[in-house]
Formats: structure tokens, C-alpha cells, sequence
């Protein structure tokens, strides 16, 4: 980076907010992702404000400078890695917090972390109900920018589904708001499909290759106080696909329900077992782990029966281990990073959806593609939403052994290819599944479009959202 540039972008934020130190830049050349690549920025800087983002972005357009955004950096799929020679634009000062009570609405700064956010939501007796596994860390804004899920996500959706507006700023320095809030006379977020178009939607899961989000406005509950923890087991795959979808039907307000097939449920005993406190069982083919949460003791009641009902109609038996949805929920901010670096490995993920009736379809091209590369792994995930599952298989490997690795990166593409055909769809786009399924090509082009209007220079976040 030129030095006249680092200056201007200096007399922005000050000299104490900008670094181009080895040691810092080897901090921001890596990510969560332990799978990828490190590659360092050139400089890093840590803005105190919209403005501030707004006028760095001025100096990058006319330098021509790529720059990358990031917040807490907690991503999996290389999403914040740099590109080469980049400005990293760190947004962790941006952490403001403005309650709208009379909206059950919040909005939060970029660097907000759904950790310190839960903790300051909770004195007024309201939450976000959904949280990513990562959430200490883990800013609103950032899971905003992938279209991340997590616990809660069962019942409430993905956190688009929370989102009633954003301010972003686009690469070209303009500051904009989406949502009611583009009305500045209007008294908060209160309705996110304002003034046409879903110009909000366009931004969420961009990875930040069409702007910088720099607030978000959310939609608010009530906090839930009542919940109950049950595993209910079956000897076939659809039994246990079917009760998730009976779960929804009877609206059984299951906040966390995840299948485990009997090889991935051994698997997780020994990374978790012990510290969970679940006991030895037999278990069967598939269990079904479920928190069922309710504002009130008599809802809770009613949903404990329906769910024990609709499991023997199906089937199925209630195991009567707690333990196990207990721990998940208790846990639900850190549980997914502890048990992933619990032993070691190095690791890709691959985040897709699928529906719950075609949950097998994705197990299936998981073992076979694990097999057929002689790879180490397992898959975890969780009914989101109206009518889908999200799933995020690891395949793991020893970050000594490069030959192993290799098979692992093309494993992960073949994976993806598998998957697609399976009826899968990716809600991170990442670049395997460009590079992977060529029937995506006409919908990348549509993207490239929009990106070449927003950001004819290509400065912004160059290699996220397939390569764009």
C-alpha cells in the first residue's frame, strides 16, 4: 500500500487505528477457518464510526485499493480471510446499542457480539432468539453478512429472518439504510419490506462483497424461561425425519432439534459425553435431540405431550435422556468451537440446507464421499426454520499430513457437487460450490452484474461470493 494512502487513511482514524506491524497483519491473515490458506493485508484498520468507514472507503475507490471487512472473524469457510496486499477494516469499535422497547426491535452496532447483545437484552426481560455456536465472538453483523443460523434457529429461522433493516456502506464511500429506517422521520425499525424491493436482502449473506454493514436493526422477543430437554429415538431415517416435520405441523415450538444417526451420535459421546453428564445408552439408528421452549408452563406442558404422542405414532420411543438437548442448549454459545478443536484436526466445513424429508439424502453422500476418500468426519446440524435443515459437515484432517489434506480439499468439492444433485441448496456461498456445480454459472452471472454496478472497481472483499 502507498504510504501517502495509509497517511490519509491515518488523519481519518488517527495513527493509533491503523497498523501495518508484521505482528498484527499476521493476526488478520486468518480466520476461524482452520482449513484455509493464511494470507496477509497490507494494512489493518479499525474505524470508530460509519463516517469514518465511509471515508476510508473514499480513499480505497480512488487508490483502487481491495479492502476487507471483518468483525469478530469467528467464520469457517475462509469467509475474512484477506485478499493479498488488501486493507483489512475491522469493525469491533462500532458498538453501539439503541433499544426500541415499543418495537421489540434493536439496533446494533457492527461490533456487537450476540454474547455482550444477549447480556444487555436480558436486563429488559427480551432476547434474539438465535444464536450462531460461535457467539462469543461472534458479532450480529458479521452472522448477518453470511445468513448464519444456530439454536433457536428451529423455530425462528436463520437470522435473516430477524433482521428489520441495516445501514451499509457501499464501495464507493455512500451510506445508505434499508428498511423503515430509510425513512428518517420514522420512529425505528419496524418493518423491513419498505420502499419496494428488498434492498435488506441483498446485502444479507453477501460476505461483504457489496458493502459494508456497519449497523443492523433486529427484530426482538420475549425472553423464554420454560424450556424441556428429550431425546427420542427410532429405527429408521424417515421415522425421524417425519417427526421433525410433525413437530412443525402441530407447531411443537421446538427451539433446537437436531437428528443423529448412530455412528455421528458415538462420535459426538466421545468428544462431549463425558462432560455433559449423558449416560451410557444404547442407542438407537437415529435420535432425535430436542429443547422445546415456551413463554409459558401450560404451552411447555401441552408441547411435552404432542411430542411424546407424535413419536409413538410414528413409531418411536422417548428415550428419556436429557443430557444430551440440555447440554446443546445450556451450551449453545460455544458448543460448535469446543468440540470442533477438541482433538486437534484441522478441518473444511460445508454449510448447506436441505429439507428434513431428504435429511438421508445428505447423510448419505457424506459417508460415501467420506469412504471413497478414506476421510475422517462427521455432520451435525438442526431443523431451521419453516421447512428445512441445515447442515455442516466436517471432514477433518492432520494439518502435518499434506497428502491428506489435498484428498480433503477435493473431497470437499466433490461433496458439494453430490450434494446439489441431492436438492441441497448453500446459504454461504463459498467458492467450492461455484468451482464445484457448473448448473449455478447463469446465477453467478446475475451477481456479477449487481456486484459490477455497486462496485465497478472490484475493491470490495475480491473472492468471496463464488469469485466475484
Amino acid at each position: 500500500m502507498e504510504e501517502d494512502t495509509i497517511e490519509k487513511i491515518s488523519q481519518i482514524v488517527g495513527s493509533d487505528y491503523i497498523s501495518t506491524r508484521d505482528d498484527v497483519l499476521l493476526s488478520y491473515s486468518v480466520s476461524a477457518s482452520t482449513g484455509y490458506d493464511q494470507v496477509k493485508p497490507s494494512a489493518v484498520v479499525r474505524p470508530g464510526s460509519t463516517e469514518e468507514v465511509s471515508k476510508i472507503l473514499k480513499v480505497a475507490n480512488e487508490a483502487n485499493l481491495k479492502v476487507t471487512p471483518r468483525c469478530g472473524g469467528s467464520s469457517l469457510q475462509g469467509e475474512v480471510i484477506p485478499a493479498e496486499g488488501s486493507l483489512v477494516i475491522e469493525l469491533m469499535r462500532l458498538d453501539s446499542f439503541e433499544l426500541h422497547e415499543d418495537l421489540r426491535a434493536a439496533t446494533i452496532g457492527a461490533g456487537v457480539t450476540f454474547g455482550k447483545l444477549d447480556k444487555l437484552l436480558k436486563a429488559y426481560g427480551l432476547w434474539l432468539p438465535v444464536y450462531p455456536e460461535s457467539s462469543l465472538v461472534a458479532t450480529v453483523a458479521g452472522n448477518v453478512a453470511v445468513n448464519g443460523a444456530g439454536p433457536g434457529s428451529t423455530a425462528y429461522g436463520c437470522i435473516a429472518e430477524m433482521v428489520l433493516g441495516l445501514e451499509v456502506v457501499l464501495p464507493d464511500g455512500r451510506i445508505i439504510q434499508t428498511g423503515s429506517e430509510a425513512n428518517p422521520n420514522a420512529p425505528g425499525p419496524f418493518l423491513r419490506y419498505a420502499f419496494g424491493p428488498d434492498l435488506t436482502g441483498l446485502f444479507i449473506g453477501s460476505l461483504g462483497s457489496l458493502g459494508i454493514i456497519t449497523k443492523v436493526s433486529v427484530k426482538l422477543s420475549k425472553r423464554m424461561e420454560e424450556f424441556h430437554y428429550q431425546t427420542y429415538g427410532f429405527q429408521e431415517a424417515e421415522q425421524a425425519e417425519n417427526f421433525l416435520i410433525e413437530l412443525k405441523n402441530d407447531n411443537v415450538n421446538a427451539v433446537f432439534a437436531s437428528i443423529y444417526e448412530g455412528r455421528i451420535l458415538g462420535f459426538f459421546m466421545d468428544m462431549l459425553g463425558e462432560e455433559y453428564h449423558i449416560p451410557e445408552h444404547d442407542w438407537p439408528p437415529f435420535t432425535v435431540s430436542v429443547t422445546l421452549g415456551r413463554l409459558r408452563k401450560d404451552q411447555l406442558e401441552s408441547d411435552v405431550k404432542r411430542a411424546a404422542e407424535i413419536c409413538k405414532d410414528l413409531g418411536g420411543g422417548v428415550i428419556g435422556i436429557s443430557e444430551l438437548p440440555r447440554g446443546e442448549w445450556d451450551d449453545r454459545m460455544r458448543t460448535f468451537a469446543r468440540s470442533s478443536y477438541a482433538h486437534g484436526w484441522h478441518w473444511r466445513i460445508l454449510y448447506h440446507h436441505q429439507t428434513p424429508s431428504n435429511w438421508h439424502k445428505s447423510i448419505e453422500a457424506i459417508w460415501d464421499v467420506m469412504d471413497e476418500y478414506a476421510l475422517l468426519g462427521h455432520t451435525a446440524g438442526f431443523a431451521t426454520g419453516h421447512s428445512s435443515y441445515n447442515f455442516y459437515p466436517h471432514l477433518y484432517y492432520f494439518p502435518e499430513d499434506e497428502e491428506e489434506e489435498q484428498r480433503v480439499r477435493e473431497a470437499h468439492v466433490d461433496l458439494s457437487k453430490r450434494l446439489f444433485k441431492t436438492g441441497a441448496v448453500p446459504f454461504k456461498l463459498a467458492p467450492y460450490w461455484v468451482e464445484g456445480v457448473k448448473e449455478m454459472q447463469e446465477y453467478m452471472k446475475v451477481l456479477k452484474g449487481i456486484k459490477d454496478v455497486l462496485d465497478p472497481k472490484g475493491i470490495m472483499h475480491p473472492g468471496v461470493m463464488g469469485g466475484l
